[in-house]
Order: structure tokens, then C-alpha cells, then sequence
């Protein structure tokens, strides 16, 4: 099964409907679950949005969110010894590298982000969502 890895701000412009964004998540998760992709994050990622839902709303508002990503997105584990690669990794943000190798221990091949750049010391395909829907509807 075709599994995606979902970073913190693809879900935030989800779930804030941040335009342009918003549309173009919403389309991509809306195709994967339709092709039984399986869609995937982080408990960073989680955090991270209840962190920013519940600076800029309220804590109800941030629990309510996090319950529906929770509906159509699957945590992945981080432990040890993602900690210890994210560590000794050239990545210049931690969070990103943390979210890197939670991605490649899980064996996802694939991470949708906005913010591309910050993946380019992964091994993994990285694609925004604009350009992951490009490329299957290419296929």
C-alpha cells in the first residue's frame, strides 16, 4: 500500500484554510483516500498544530482540529533512534530532520510539504502538494 507523509504545514493550511493552500491539500487527501493511499504524520506535527490552532483560535478550537486530522491521518512512531539520526544529520532545522527520518523508518518514500527547501538533505521524494498532483495526474 502507497502510504504519504504529511509535514505539520500542509496540515495547518488544511485545517486554517489558508489560501491559496487550502484547496490544493484538500485535493490531495481527498484523491489519496478515495485511491486507498494511506495518509501519515507525526506526533510532532500534532503538536505543532494544536500549539498554532491554539495561539491563533482557542484550545477548544485546536482539540476539535486535531480530532478530524486524527480521522484520515496515521501517527507514526518517533522514537530513539529517529532522535539519534535526526542528531547527527546535516539538516539545518531539527524539527524538519526529526520529521525526515520518522518518515523514511516508516517506510514512506514520499513527504508532501510547502515548504520543500527544508528536505534537501533527504533521501525521500518531496513534493508541495501542487506538485504531487501534478505528478499523478501525469500518470
Amino acid at each position: 500500500m502507497k502510504k504519504l507523509y504529511l509535514d505539520s504545514d500542509v496540515l495547518l493550511d488544511l485545517l486554517l484554510d489558508r489560501e491559496p493552500f487550502s484547496e490544493q491539500i484538500a485535493q490531495l487527501i481527498e484523491d489519496s483516500i478515495s485511491s486507498g493511499i494511506k495518509l501519515c504524520s507525526s506526533p510532532i506535527s500534532i503538536t505543532n498544530i494544536h500549539y498554532i490552532i491554539g495561539r491563533l483560535e482557542n484550545k477548544t478550537k485546536a482539540d476539535s482540529k486535531v480530532k478530524k486530522v486524527l480521522k484520515i491521518v496515521r501517527i507514526e512512531n518517533i522514537g530513539q533512534e529517529v532522535i539519534d539520526k535526526a542528531v547527527g544529520s546535516k539538516f539545518k532545522d531539527f524539527e524538519d530532520s526529526v520529521q525526515n527520518y520518522c518518515a523514511k523508518d516508516s517506510e514512506h518514500e514520499i513527504i508532501i510539504t510547502r515548504n520543500t527547501k527544508d528536505y534537501k538533505e533527504s533521501e525521500l521524494s518531496i513534493f508541495t502538494p501542487e506538485e504531487y498532483l501534478a505528478k499523478i495526474s501525469a500518470e
